[in-house]
C-alpha cells in the first residue's frame, strides 16, 4: 500500500527534466541579456571608469522622484486589481494585493512572464479563492494594457510622424511595402474574425473554441461597465499609463544632455524601451537598453551617452522593484488576512 502512494520512476524522471528545462530556459534568458548589454557597452567602448565618472553628472533628486511615480503605479494597479475582483468575489485587503503585484513584478526578473501567474497563486492561497478566476481578471487587465499600449504608439506616431518614419526607411530601412502589409494585416485578421465566427457555428471544434475565446477576451475587456465604479477603474488607468510616461520624462532632467528634451520625446523613448521589454531577457535586461539607446540616439544624444542614459532609466528602476517586490513577499507571506464580503461592506 506504501507503494501506491510513492510517485512511479517515470514521473519522477519528467518532473525532473521539467525542472531542468525550466532552469535552461531562464539560463538561456539571463545569457541572452548579459550578451545584449555586454555588446553594447563593447560597442561604445564604454568601460567601468567611463561609467563612474558619468555617475557624478547624475542628479538623482529626479531618479527619485521618477522612483516614486514608478511605486505609486503599482499602488494604482493594486487598487485596479481590487475592483475587478470585489466585481466578481468580494473585496480583497489592498495590502495584500498590492504585495503580491510588486512581489510579481520582482520574481519577473528571475523568472521572465511568471509574475502574473504567481501573484494570482499566492493571493489564492492567501485567501482561499480560486487562482483560475484570480487569473482570469488579470487576463482581462492584461488586455486593456494591450489596447492602451497601442494607442500610446498611435500618439507617439501621430506627434513624432516625421521623425519616425525618417527612422523606420533611414535608419531601420524598413521597406515602406511592409506599412501596407501591416494594414494588410489588420484588414485581414478582422476579416479572419468574422470567418472563425461563422465556422464556429457551423463547424463546432477548433473553431468553436477560438470563437470562444475571443469573446471571452471582449467580455473581459467590457465587464468594467458592469464594476461599481468603472470611471475609478478608466482613471486608474489613466494614472498607470501616465505614471510611466511621466517617470520616463522626470529622469530627463537628472542628466545634463537629456535635460533640454521635451515631453514628446520622453513618450518616444517609453514605447521604444516598452518594445525591449517584450524580449524575453529578465526584466528586459540588455534589451531595454537597446531600445532607449536607439531611440535617444533618434533625438541627437550622443550613442555613449544614450546608452549610459539608458542603463541609468534601467537599474534604479530595476532595483527598487526588488526591494519593494521583497517587502511585498514577505507581507504577503505572513501578514494574516482580513477581508469583507460585499455584502458585509455594502451593510457597513
Amino acid at each position: 500500500m506504501g507503494d501506491d502512494n510513492c510517485p512511479s520512476k517515470s514521473s519522477v524522471k519528467h518532473l525532473g527534466l521539467s525542472n531542468i528545462k525550466k532552469a535552461l530556459q531562464i539560463l538561456a534568458s539571463l545569457a541572452l541579456g548579459i550578451v545584449i548589454l555586454y555588446w553594447l557597452f563593447d560597442k561604445e567602448n564604454l568601460d567601468w571608469t567611463s561609467f563612474k565618472a558619468e555617475l557624478t553628472t547624475i542628479n538623482w533628486f529626479w531618479i527619485i522622484l521618477g522612483i516614486i511615480n514608478l511605486q505609486l503605479s503599482w499602488l494604482y494597479r493594486a487598487i485596479r486589481w481590487q475592483m475587478q475582483i470585489e466585481a466578481i468575489d468580494r473585496r480583497y485587503a489592498l495590502l495584500d494585493l498590492w504585495a503580491a503585484s510588486i512581489a510579481g513584478v520582482a520574481i519577473n526578473y528571475l523568472i521572465p512572464r511568471s509574475g502574473e501567474l504567481l501573484k494570482c497563486v499566492w493571493v489564492g492561497n492567501k485567501t482561499g479563492s480560486s487562482t483560475s478566476r484570480l487569473i482570469g481578471t488579470v487576463v482581462t487587465e492584461r488586455a486593456i494594457d494591450v489596447l492602451c499600449l497601442l494607442l500610446i504608439v498611435c500618439i507617439g506616431f501621430f506627434l513624432e510622424y516625421d521623425v519616425l518614419i525618417s527612422f523606420l526607411l533611414e535608419e531601420a530601412k524598413v521597406p515602406y511595402w511592409l506599412f501596407y502589409l501591416g494594414l494588410f494585416g489588420g484588414a485581414f485578421g478582422l476579416a479572419s474574425l468574422f470567418v472563425i465566427k461563422r465556422l464556429a457555428k457551423r463547424k463546432g471544434g477548433i473553431f468553436a473554441k477560438l470563437w470562444h475565446l475571443v469573446v471571452a477576451l471582449w467580455e473581459g475587456i467590457i465587464s468594467v461597465k458592469k464594476l461599481k465604479r468603472p470611471l475609478l477603474f478608466i482613471a486608474l488607468t489613466l494614472l498607470i499609463w501616465s505614471s510611466y510616461v511621466l517617470m520616463q520624462y522626470l529622469v530627463f532632467f537628472a542628466y545634463p544632455p537629456a535635460s533640454n528634451f521635451g515631453f514628446e520625446v520622453a513618450l518616444i523613448v517609453f514605447i521604444f524601451s516598452s518594445f525591449g521589454i517584450v524580449v524575453p531577457t529578465p526584466g528586459g535586461i540588455g534589451s531595454f537598453q537597446f531600445f532607449a539607446q536607439t531611440a535617444l540616439v533618434l533625438y541627437g544624444m550622443a550613442s555613449t551617452s544614450a546608452l549610459f542614459f539608458a542603463n541609468i532609466i534601467f537599474w534604479p528602476f530595476v532595483i527598487s522593484n526588488i526591494v519593494f517586490g521583497t517587502i511585498g513577499f514577505l507581507i504577503i507571506s505572513n501578514v494574516p488576512y482580513k477581508s469583507k464580503s460585499i455584502e458585509n461592506a455594502e451593510a457597513q
